[in-house]
């Protein structure tokens, strides 16, 4: 048999954009069937909201605001974000996209193209596609065998729950002796979670983390990697979305919202008789890219900042009072009445 499409990767984009797909074969092929291990948190922003009309059992809490933290530093910023149980979410998404495609649970092993398409051998079969979308991850089979491009940072996350009665209160630290990048603590519905990402140093960092916050009875640790920089997404054979693009906030590493943007963009090009991947890619840079490209740019910035000079950020924002956008960032704090918050970024 002959498919449409062969979509690697059962995670948020795959499930995602399969159940956007009409009137074509297509066959989605997932390692796990229980969907995967546990790589990222649960909180994302309240924009899911326009593409779901989500369960209640799936939204764990609420959360408008987070502090900022570092050293004696502090500052309260407003936030429209959820916490989602991230199984239930992709088990969501997994009954939507059982109604328009085919699920195999198999390992992929090896993508190749001929003259025909592009075929695709996994532990168990050999599955033969007009062309291939790679929702496969950080280390995306598809993309490696047919993108010499890669995202242009990796990150780390590792995280935990501690059976700890929640309050209210997501907290996220910037101190260097705990990540180059961020820590956090979050609520969630019956537990705390605490966690980091940063790029390098990974595990020593988060033992000093741990350490200092003493979280009591704490589960196993999860970890994960984070593509974030966009690379080039389309190619003769197919796309990617999602991670395997780097399609996720160089500033945080979540990439939930913008797999879904993605998986709009490409629903779109693939639904067509004659798909253009080239414009999936034009529309994806458009309304993705240049926002990654700014956080990048804020990322080699920050990276540079010594913790007095981010305690001097968390004051200037604890002065404005402002709220952020979660998924464009920067593009929320170029605006005219966030200015002084950017001069005081950059240390000006």
């Amino acid at each position: 048999m002959m498919y449409d499409y062969v979509i690697v990767g059962g995670g948020v984009a795959g499930l995602n954009l399969a159940a956007k797909l009409r009137n074509k074969q297509v066959l989605l092929i997932e390692e796990h069937k229980n969907l995967g291990p546990r790589r990222c948190s649960g909180l994302i922003s309240d924009r899911i909201n326009k593409f779901f009309d989500l369960p209640k059992s799936i939204v764990e809490r609420e959360i408008y605001k987070a502090h900022l933290c570092c050293g004696e530093a502090s500052a309260q910023i407003n936030l429209n974000s959820v916490v989602l149980d991230k199984e239930k979410f992709e088990t969501f998404l997994l009954r939507k996209a059982e109604k328009n495609v085919e699920v195999k649970y198999e390992r992929v092993i090896k993508v190749s193209d001929d003259y025909h398409g592009v075929v695709v051998t996994t532990s168990q079969g050999v599955y033969r596609t007009k062309y291939v979308i790679g929702c496969d991850g950080a280390n995306s089979f598809v993309r490696k065998t047919f993108v010499e491009d890669e995202p242009k940072k990796f990150f780390f996350g590792k995280f935990c729950y501690s059976n700890e009665k929640p309050s209210d209160e997501y907290k996220v630290f910037f101190d260097s002796k705990y990540s180059d990048l961020f820590a956090w603590t979050a609520p969630r519905r019956n537990k705390v979670e605490y966690g980091m990402i940063c790029e390098k140093n990974l595990s020593n960092k988060y033992d000093t983390f741990m350490r200092a916050k003493n979280p009591k009875e704490t589960s196993e640790d999860y970890f994960g990697v984070i593509p974030t920089g966009l690379c080039k997404c389309s190619f003769s054979k197919g796309i990617l979305v999602g991670n395997s693009a780097g399609m996720t906030k160089p500033l945080t590493g979540g990439g939930v919202i913008y797999s879904l943007i993605a998986g709009k963009i490409a629903a779109r090009e693939l639904n067509k008789d004659e798909p253009d991947f080239r414009n999936y890619e034009k529309k994806c840079v458009e309304t993705l890219g240049k926002e990654i490209k700014k956080q990048l740019f804020a990322r080699r910035i920050y990276s540079k900042l010594s913790d007095r000079r981010k305690q001097k950020m968390i004051n200037s924002i604890k002065r404005e009072r402002f709220s952020i956008d979660m998924d464009f960032p920067m593009t929320d704090i170029l605006k005219d009445k966030k200015m002084k918050i950017l001069k005081s970024f950059f240390g000006r």
